[in-house]
């Protein structure tokens, strides 16, 4: 008597919900061992273009991109004749002519005598990861070549008028620290530093935008106050849940006796004063979405020689090494800033390194 294995009802309905994830979340297609396609499902005709009996019966080069190498695919037909799985990212040619890219698996089909019968193909559909990368490393790109620019005016003393020495050093492509100086029509001096929670794209998009609205609204206002009542409402809307906001901001007055702040999530403000450091602690918390509107505080000082801000990613690095390149050292001999910055690129750390320092020439 033969020993025949039946499929119950409740077992094809499982196969079947299986069937229904792959085809709902796979791009899935099959062919013979000719390379002719035999069975293509929903999502594969959605992004091809084609209908299915436009493939089927055609053979699978009917989506092959002329600029792919022919050497790729007869590396991916050495791999699946040889039995073996093949992976590979590879773009194809819709219909109209346009191309997408996808991340492929090829599976060689055994049968009992472990000869291949066909080829079954998933397929995910990469195209705009694809673009969103290409678009990161042209961000990356610019910046640089943005970031040398700023370098070469900031040493020629065209754009830092202000006299504000940087270090500025960025541990990911895009940057979570945005920092600026800017000199008023009346002669006082804005300065800020923000870093947004994290790495990588949510934070540096947020304080871009954040750091957008600054320039934006910075011009028509006259203290700290009136900025903060502007800006805060506005800048809620960019944070999302679990997203928090570390900040300085500071306005010098014109004859620079008066120094305003508003400072949330940051180590303190340091002000070299002869041979002492008066140190302006944070005096909000970390701005959130459902935070109360920051305060402002104001420090009256007759003389001063040097102000510092600086993000956490120097002082929160444990590198022996770098002791002298921490603010509390820098912020006693302010000229030595800038040359720091050679030294600071040649280590890596775990997040951006900023510190602004503006010495007081008068």
């Amino acid at each position: 008597m033969n020993n025949i294995n039946y499929i119950s009802e409740d077992e094809l309905a499982t196969l079947k919900q299986y069937q229904d994830i792959v085809d709902v979340t796979n791009i899935v297609s099959k062919s013979n061992t000719e390379g002719i396609i035999t069975y293509v499902n929903s999502r594969f005709l959605d992004i091809s273009g084609y209908l299915e009996e436009e493939l089927i019966g055609m053979p699978h080069n009917i989506l092959r991109d002329p600029d792919v190498p022919s050497s790729v695919f007869k590396e991916m037909w050495d791999t699946i004749q040889s039995k073996k799985i093949w992976h590979g990212v590879i773009s194809n040619l819709r219909k109209d002519g346009t191309k997408y890219t996808v991340n492929a698996t090829i599976f060689p089909i055994l049968d009992s005598n472990s000869e291949i019968v066909e080829y079954i193909s998933i397929r995910h559909d990469i195209t705009k990861l694809l673009e969103l990368s290409n678009r990161l490393e042209e961000i990356n790109r610019y910046n640089a070549s943005q970031e040398y620019l700023a370098r070469e005016k900031l040493e020629a003393g065209i754009v830092n008028e202000v006299g504000c020495s940087v270090l500025h050093h960025a541990s990911d492509i895009l940057s979570g620290d945005f920092y600026s100086t800017y000199k008023m029509k009346d002669g006082s001096i804005f300065i800020y530093l923000i870093d947004g929670q994290g790495h990588g794209i949510s934070p540096a998009l947020t304080v871009f935008a954040i750091s957008s609205m600054l320039n934006k609204f910075i011009y028509n206002i006259k203290t700290i106050y009136e900025l903060i009542k502007i800006l805060y409402p506005e800048a809620k809307t960019f944070l999302a849940e679990a997203e928090q906001l570390s900040y300085t901001m500071i306005m010098i007055s014109p004859d620079k006796k008066s120094i305003s702040y508003s400072s949330g999530g940051m180590y303190p403000i340091l002000i070299k004063q002869g041979e002492d450091i008066i140190r302006l602690k944070a005096n909000n918390t970390p701005f959130m979405n459902f935070s109360d509107m920051p305060i402002c505080d104001k420090i009256e000082l007759d003389t001063w020689d040097a102000l510092m801000i600086y993000s956490d990613g120097i002082i929160e690095e444990k590198n022996k090494e770098l002791i002298d390149y921490m603010p509390e050292k820098l912020i006693k001999n302010p000229s030595t800033v800038k040359e720091s910055l050679q030294i600071i690129s040649s280590y890596d750390f775990e997040d951006d390194v900023t510190i602004l320092c503006l010495e007081n020439s008068e």
